[in-house]
């Protein structure tokens, strides 16, 4: 199996704690277009197993309207085979929902919607500039519901400045409300060059002392489960059978294409990445010039195994390392010794497992 990702990088403003590429203007947009087109041509047999999982992620794919976002589902159909594609997700912001919107979607085969809620408090969603408020994005989750999608994820931040437990507990009862297949609930961090960051540096904003944050972390698994969520990933809860598999495909290192400005793509021995940086990316399409590419060593994708199988619910299968990294399982037996007793720890201190195990 394999992932096809489309980038789309387009805004409406640019949200506070984002480090992801995108842009705020509308200027490129056909052009850009049209160069993501000319990418499926030229890279549609990088893929060596069928399209089992799409996924058009941003930036914001609801900024495109219904004829665009179709444009670009025509050329993805024309370029690769999507018969055995069970996943199709589209990421929305909740300003973005109307009847007409989800009905397109829902025309053009996409059966995942992946909405960017982050918060049903409004003065968390002013803070993070965000454009919708809690009844907009309540509404866009029910009429998404009413128009026909039955997996429907939403994003959700905890660790907020000025974000109490009982404000975050809100919102999780909201959530749970909304009766969602599929809950991301990331923990806020401050990523250089932000918005936030410099805030933060500013001291005009400040963030949750440690044990707040893990308060907030570990009321979010004891409610989710208690609702009959599954903590799968470290932020993210689904009811049965309703993991994302495209996102799990990442972290089982499966190979995926990556298309548009800033993705990533990797055959299991390589990773390739194209510029994040619109013009670049134009002018890189256009003159037929190859991404740039990265050859991975066993032991970078040792260390990629490690770091990302500690993040799921089922950890480390002794055997695939034997069957993978033979040449690593010394180490790894060695190692998993020392870090055994984080490994029975609450999920918050997996990250110290990982720096033991990894080479």
């Amino acid at each position: 199996m394999s992932g096809l990702y489309i980038h789309i990088p387009y805004c409406s403003q640019k949200c506070i704690y984002c480090d992801f590429f995108s842009v705020a203007s509308r200027k490129s947009k056909n052009d850009y277009l049209k160069a993501l087109a000319k990418e499926m041509q030229t890279r549609k047999e990088y893929l060596k197993t069928p399209v089992q999982t799409l996924y058009i992620g941003g930036g914001t794919p609801s900024s495109l309207d219904c004829e665009q976002t179709e444009f670009v589902v025509k050329n993805i159909k024309a370029n690769f085979d999507l018969s055995d594609c069970s996943e199709l997700t589209i990421e929305a912001n909740p300003e973005n929902i109307n009847k007409e919107y989800v009905d397109c979607l829902l025309r053009l085969g996409f059966n995942r919607l992946s909405m960017g809620v982050q918060s049903f408090d409004n003065s968390d969603l002013r803070l993070l500039r965000r454009r919708h408020d809690s009844l907009k994005a309540t509404e866009a989750v029910r009429l998404a519901r009413q128009r026909g999608f039955k997996n429907i994820s939403i994003d959700l931040m905890f660790n907020l400045p000025n974000q109490t437990l009982k404000k975050w507990e809100a919102n999780i009862d909201r959530a749970i409300e909304l009766n969602c297949e599929h809950l991301s609930c990331y923990s806020l961090t401050i990523e250089q060059n932000t918005m936030l960051d410099k805030l933060v540096a500013k001291g005009k904003l400040a963030m949750p002392d440690e044990e707040e944050s893990l308060a907030q972390f570990d009321l979010t698994m004891s409610k989710l489960s208690a609702a009959g969520y599954d903590h799968y990933e470290v932020s993210n809860y689904c009811k049965s059978g309703f993991r994302s598999r495209h996102n799990t495909s990442y972290w089982q290192g499966v190979e995926y294409l990556g298309l548009g400005a800033s993705a990533h793509s990797f055959d299991t021995e390589s990773r390739s990445y194209n510029p994040a940086n619109i013009r670049q990316y134009i002018d890189m399409i256009e003159q037929g010039l190859a991404p740039e590419k990265e050859l991975l060593t066993p032991k970078d994708r040792y260390n990629e195994y490690v770091m990302l199988f500690l993040r799921c619910k089922e950890g480390i299968d002794r055997n695939s390392i034997k069957e993978r990294f033979p040449q690593f399982l010394s180490h790894f037996d060695k190692q998993m010794k020392k870090a055994s007793e984080y490994l029975l720890q609450p999920w918050h201190t997996i990250d110290r497992a990982a720096v033991e195990l990894m080479l």
